[in-house]
């Protein structure tokens, strides 16, 4: 998750966006009051991997395509599918598979922090398995109340990765609520999750995972405050619902050799 406090980030009131595209907090930084998740109970979860070292999360939406925020951006990339740890040599089912392209949304970050969503094309199509299938991205925006289940393999707070995928269920905030808390950055790409009296929230690594509302995929883990698991502070996630014909148009449109964007 991008957020405040990274030394190397820009600052803006009291949100700083780290390049890296991780949330940095000197205090808790996983998935924050959740759980072990049952075991492939999330068969789209896809880690991304940059040199064997694993630095955002993401969803596989198409057997082809995997979703993911547009800060998780790299030149290239190994996707991990099918995983619970990230250990892809004890996982039986899972696959790692190669990136050929990645497409980040035209309007990344115009304005700053607005559109944070890419897709990434597959060296292959990646058959159904019972550790592996894509998921429907929602085509209704969520509604305050919502609850919503979140996972990932986010840092854990003496900065070593969880053994194994974490899961938690957060509320979706109200727009004017989510506006107000995250003004003047704020746009109707983005809503809110989290912030109750339970401090359950996404955190460092969780960026680009995804957020599932009523079965479907509503939502990327996009920014938030640099103290994860704040009361009354949500998470920022990627509207996906405002994107489902960029996300539909661009996979017909994306055929091998394409550039890299």
């Amino acid at each position: 998750m991008a957020t405040v406090g990274s030394p190397w980030g820009w600052f803006l009131g009291c949100l700083v966006l780290g390049v890296t595209g991780l949330r940095v907090s000197g205090s808790g930084s996983h998935i924050i009051n959740g759980e072990d998740c049952k075991p492939h109970s999330q068969p789209w979860q896809a880690a991304l991997f940059l040199e064997n070292e694993f630095f955002c999360a993401g969803i596989l939406v198409h057997p082809q395509w995997v979703l993911s925020a547009a800060h998780c951006h790299q030149s290239s990339y190994t996707v991990g599918l099918g995983l619970h740890s990230l250990e892809a040599s004890q996982e039986p089912g899972s696959r790692m598979v190669e990136a050929t392209l990645s497409i980040r949304h035209p309007e990344h970050n115009k304005p700053f922090l607005a559109n944070d969503l890419m897709l990434i094309r597959l060296s292959e199509a990646v058959p159904p398995s019972d550790t592996i299938q894509n998921i429907s991205v929602a085509s209704q925006c969520p509604t305050a109340g919502d609850s919503c289940l979140v996972s990932g393999w986010g840092l854990l707070v003496d900065g070593r990765l969880p053994t194994v995928l974490q899961c938690v269920n957060v509320s979706v905030m109200s727009d004017e609520a989510c506006s107000e808390l995250y003004d003047p950055v704020y746009h109707p790409s983005m809503f809110c999750a989290g912030g109750g009296q339970d401090q359950k929230d996404s955190c460092n690594g969780d960026s680009g995972g995804p957020l599932i509302c009523n079965r479907t995929l509503q939502g990327l883990v996009s920014f938030g405050q640099a103290e994860c698991g704040q009361v009354g502070i949500p998470g920022v996630y990627t509207n996906l619902c405002k994107f489902t014909d960029w996300i539909e148009k661009t996979i017909q449109a994306s055929y091998p050799g394409d550039e890299d964007s």
